[in-house]
């Protein structure tokens, strides 16, 4: 708990959209349910849409007891929804930030502004912020990916908030970088002697990411359509879970010595582009399929759709990093709505032992594997041989696997979700866990070139059936180099 006598204001742009309500009022929630939260905080609510104090909060009740996902304790809710303030304004209009302003009366406050809303709205907040004279020392803003939908549109976004808010009152946010098990990657590589040697080039053989969800674009047409599965997942999620997999030991566990070497390894990830994008990415879109023996529509008729619409829902890439390390080993990274089931992890892929000892001719297509699960009950599995007993002196080899599972390892231990951490974090004033504006840089400087390739040959895009993994070019990424997803 944070213990002085400043009066905090937590203060949500976009407070009854899709984030808001999923994720950030479960997690601020759990904070008060933790006793995690300063008894001086006020949590105000900001939307263009006219309620009541009262219905405002039923609202937001009403979302807990669908996305908090366990039940609502009277005492901890009576608690939380004395903090909650309801204000109607519309950021377009800048005199209806004084209406915000009337609502901050302490004088010794801290503010922590969040902006659930598209990036193309952030300027007008901040100006409006400006007008209010809420942008000085004691008051900070929380972007949201992603920041703009091309490098030149993020320089153009960047550049607008950096004339009311200085670098160290912005904290750009990547909710991966909240996750435990993000995190412990770090400790993974760099405390372990034995998965460190594990990192080696003579070792890997090649990396899978798969980040897949189930669910479909959930009433949000208009703005995904706007931006894609390529922008919405693999320009942060995936490059930052790249860029910490791969990096080189950092001097100290610093945000500056962590963001440098994770900067090294974005600008070395090999271009691809028109001349070489049909041999590295596959685009998909789902079409009408079951999930779960449930007809799911087809991505061009959800509510909303247009027809028409060339953007992608799936995609994977076959990309390279050319650094000494990984140079020449592939990494195969997929994502994707309306897939056969929901996936976050990582596998690592070791070279066959090329020794004729064995002979395995019914396990060609097991390897030695590290599997590194990013989702509940994040697991880390390590998949290897072993002699099968037997009274006799034969070699019979089946494929075993050890199991460390972090939740039942740590069961006494509470394990809060991303945005817990990441909220907390920044209502201390703590960077460490966001991004750096020259990792967003060099991200959008290797996906550019995608998005304008992808542009111009839109033919690259597939339809795949809801349910299953994707399109058809996407297992051909794959089987051509004579290896096959990992789908288990």
């Amino acid at each position: 708990m944070i213990k002085n006598r400043n009066y905090y204001y937590l203060i949500i742009f976009g407070t009854t959209g899709d984030l808001s309500i999923r994720k950030l009022f479960p997690a601020l929630y759990k904070l008060e349910q933790k006793k995690k939260i300063n008894k001086r905080m006020k949590i105000i609510g900001i939307s263009r849409l006219n309620y009541t104090l009262n219905e405002y909060t039923q609202i937001i009740y009403k979302s807990l007891k669908i996305f908090f996902n366990q039940d609502l304790h009277l005492k901890t809710w009576n608690i939380f929804k004395e903090r909650l303030i309801f204000c109607q304004m519309d950021v377009n209009h800048i005199n209806d930030f004084i209406k915000l302003k009337k609502i901050l009366t302490k004088t010794n406050k801290i503010l922590v502004n969040y902006f659930a809303v598209s990036s193309e709205i952030f300027t007008k907040i901040c100006k409006g912020l400006k007008f209010i004279q809420c942008n000085q020392k004691n008051s900070k803003i929380i972007i949201e990916k992603p920041i703009g939908k091309s490098l030149e549109n993020f320089y153009n976004i960047d550049e607008s908030i950096k004339k009311y808010f200085t670098e160290k009152q912005i904290f750009r946010i990547d909710h991966y970088l909240g996750k435990e098990s993000i995190l412990n990657l770090i400790s993974l590589k760099f405390a372990n002697s034995f998965f460190s040697n594990c990192f080696k080039k003579n070792n890997i053989d090649h990396i899978q990411i798969t980040l897949s969800e189930i669910l479909g674009i959930e009433k949000r047409w208009n703005y995904f359509n706007q931006t894609g599965q390529i922008i919405d997942m693999v320009q942060n999620h995936i490059l930052q879970i790249i860029s910490i997999l791969a990096m080189n030991t950092p001097k100290s566990l610093t945000k500056k010595h962590i963001s440098e070497e994770k900067i090294k390894i974005l600008k070395s990830l090999c271009v691809i582009n028109d001349a070489n994008i049909s041999n590295h990415v596959s685009f998909g879109q789902y079409s009408e399929g079951k999930i779960n023996n449930k007809i799911k529509k087809s991505y061009l008729n959800e509510r909303g759709a247009k027809s028409g619409s060339l953007t992608e829902t799936f995609v994977a890439i076959k990309l390279f990093i050319n650094t000494k390390k990984w140079k020449n080993i592939p990494f195969y990274v997929r994502t994707g709505k309306r897939l056969s089931k929901k996936s976050s992890k990582i596998t690592i892929f070791f070279k066959k032992n090329i020794n004729l000892l064995f002979s395995i001719p019914k396990l060609e297509n097991v390897e030695n594997k590290l599997i590194i699960n990013l989702q509940p009950p994040y697991d880390i599995k390590i998949k290897f041989f072993n002699k099968k007993p037997s009274l006799n002196s034969k070699f019979i080899l089946k494929p075993c696997e050890i199991n460390f599972n972090y939740q039942l390892f740590f069961k006494n231990s509470y394990i809060p979700s991303e945005y817990e951490t990441l909220i907390l974090e920044s209502i201390k004033d703590n960077q460490f866990l966001f991004v750096h504006p020259k990792e967003i840089i060099y991200s959008w400087k290797w996906i550019d070139p995608i998005i304008q390739a992808y542009k111009k040959n839109p033919s690259l895009l597939q339809n795949y059936s809801a349910g299953t993994w994707g399109p058809q070019s996407s297992d051909l990424l794959i089987k051509k180099d004579r290896r096959q997803w990992n789908n288990s």
